[in-house]
């Protein structure tokens, strides 16, 4: 039931988009509300002019700031749903310096004014379209529009060029992250490390006279540039993480924002061993904090999927010291102080938890083992099988929270689809049990939520249909065996759609018969053609 896929340069040539982004992450989710639709950035992104511009006096920007009463609102919501992921800015001193001026926009400085903006669009980004009419009077895509605009004209107005000023550089990044998805993203995210490189963020101690509250601000600001720069090379560019221009910056602190103050000279007296305001940002900062310092890793320090590709003896026991080390590192450090009652600590337990299976799952993935899996142990079929589970489980929790989906989505990542196209192919033989049970509904969810994969006709779309309904012939034999009878609604129409639709004729995978009640048959991946999946899914 396989497509004959085309060669990678022939994907290359004729999907790029395809290549950047999995296809399922192209789909907009069906019961999603219009904070995922998707939002034309470019002519902001065009009011930032690449090379620099005499830009004339913002009297423009006076006329598009909200009210005194709506900038308060809007500071309020980018508190509450999107501050907690980023925490590049010390929100307690930014909201009094708003209030301070709110009032009196002419007196605001540019620096403050490029922030200001940029907040108003991330807060209307994490809005729904009934919210933004509602508060503010107008649509979220004409919203975000003209906050967006405002920020890069700001910015302009600010000397971003030749700005050695945190706070414009603080701005430029949450600009970034209003589309950190294109092609622009990538060029601005590049500006911000050079900036980031001429300001000396990437050296500890590099200017003495920095009090200590800027310095740690410095390193928030670093860390988060690092981020979005290592998904840059790594996601759209195809390139290996830089080792060189991380520089060697330590973590930022487990520290809340109270524990900071402008005027403070010297570090806090105690760093917090629980979890703090910065929980979820160090979650996702231990990962180059790992790579970068873990002696397990040192052979592959250069590019870390190396190793996830070593299928040598030895190769093999390095990564399951991995696996082990970055496990009890999250469980140690992180997810044993969440409180799952409280939002923030939930989220940063699924993330931490997350990465955790995405290690075990690539490692271990029959493509990163010795002649392609035939040898794999039955232990590790099993552990990869519950982590391509538990990888799409997570991922449905995390995007299920308060904070803003539009900056969640930086979890997407081809893991995600990787993991359900291994499950799939995995419940064609795997056909009772709890975890079992859990896979199918997550295969319902997808399927749910991404209704278009129903109807695409695309290749991708059509091979996952074929895969998922050779699987159900398994399920269904394993489900009358027992007296049950129900078709799901999304099989039913998967079925009706292929049988009223031209087969890819000669790509129909080989799949033996499986005997009746059996839970596993052993190793099945001889049956997958994994490079044809990685042509699809490879980013």
């Amino acid at each position: 039931m396989f497509v004959n896929c085309r060669s990678p340069s022939q994907i290359s040539t004729n999907s790029p988009s395809q290549l950047r982004e999995p296809p399922i992450e192209q789909l907009k989710q069906g019961n999603n509300d219009e904070r995922d639709e998707p939002v034309d950035f470019s002519s902001s992104i065009m009011a930032l002019p690449l090379v620099p511009a005499y830009i004339p006096a913002t009297q423009g920007l006076l006329g598009i700031h909200p009210e005194p009463r709506h900038i308060f609102r809007l500071w309020q919501i980018f508190a509450e749903n999107v501050y907690p992921l980023i925490m590049i800015i010390h929100a307690p001193t930014v909201q009094s310096r708003i209030s301070e001026v709110c009032w009196n926009l002419g007196a605001v400085s540019k620096p403050l004014e490029a922030v200001m903006f940029a907040v108003y669009a991330l807060a209307v980004s994490s809005m729904k379209q009934a919210d933004c009419i509602q508060l503010l009077g107008e649509t979220r895509s004409v919203l975000l529009h003209r906050y967006s605009t405002g920020t890069a004209q700001a910015l302009a107005t600010a000397n971003l060029h030749t700005t050695r000023d945190l706070e414009v550089l603080q701005a430029l990044v949450l600009f970034i992250l209003l589309d950190y998805r294109t092609d622009a993203s990538v060029t601005l995210t590049g500006l911000a490390m050079r900036i980031g490189h001429k300001m000396g963020l990437h050296r500890t101690g590099a200017d003495s006279k920095v009090s200590f509250f800027e310095e740690e601000m410095r390193i928030r600001t670093w860390w988060k540039i690092r981020c979005l720069d290592s998904r840059s090379r790594r996601l759209i560019l195809g390139l290996p993480p830089s080792r060189a221009e991380f520089g060697d910056v330590r973590m930022p602190l487990n520290i809340n924002d109270v524990d900071l103050h402008p005027r403070m000279a010297n570090r806090p007296a105690v760093e917090h061993t629980g979890a703090t305001e910065m929980l979820y940002c160090l979650t996702k900062y231990e990962v180059a904090h790992w790579t970068r310092t873990s002696s397990t890793l040192a052979e592959y320090s250069v590019n870390p999927r190396d190793m996830i590709r070593a299928t040598s003896v030895e190769g093999m026991a390095t990564k399951r010291k991995a696996i082990t080390e970055i496990r009890q590192i999250y469980e140690n450090k992180y997810i044993r102080y969440c409180d799952p009652n409280i939002p923030l600590h939930h989220l940063s337990a699924a993330v931490g938890r997350l990465f955790i299976y995405r290690t075990l799952f690539s490692c271990l993935h029959p493509k990163n083992q010795p002649e392609g899996g035939r040898l794999m142990s039955q232990a590790d079929q099993d552990e990869v099988f519950e982590s391509s589970v538990q990888i799409l489980q997570l991922g449905f929790e995390v995007r299920k929270t308060q904070f803003s989906a539009h900056l969640l989505e930086l979890q997407a990542a081809k893991t995600q689809v990787d993991a359900l196209v291994y499950m799939v192919s995995e419940l064609r033989q795997r056909v009772r049990g709890d975890l079992v049970c859990t896979a199918w509904m997550l295969v319902e969810r997808m399927y749910n939520d991404y209704r278009e994969l129903l109807y695409d006709d695309g290749k991708f779309s059509m091979a996952l249909a074929d895969l998922t309904l050779e699987a159900w012939e398994s399920r269904w034999r394993e489900l009358q065996a027992h007296g049950e009878e129900t078709v799901p609604e999304f099989i039913g129409t998967l079925q009706v759609k292929r049988g009223t639709t031209t087969a890819y004729e000669g790509n129909r995978a080989q799949v033996g018969v499986i005997p009746e009640g059996d839970v596993h048959i052993g190793p099945f991946y001889e049956t997958l053609d994994w490079a044809c999946w990685n042509d699809f899914l490879d980013v």
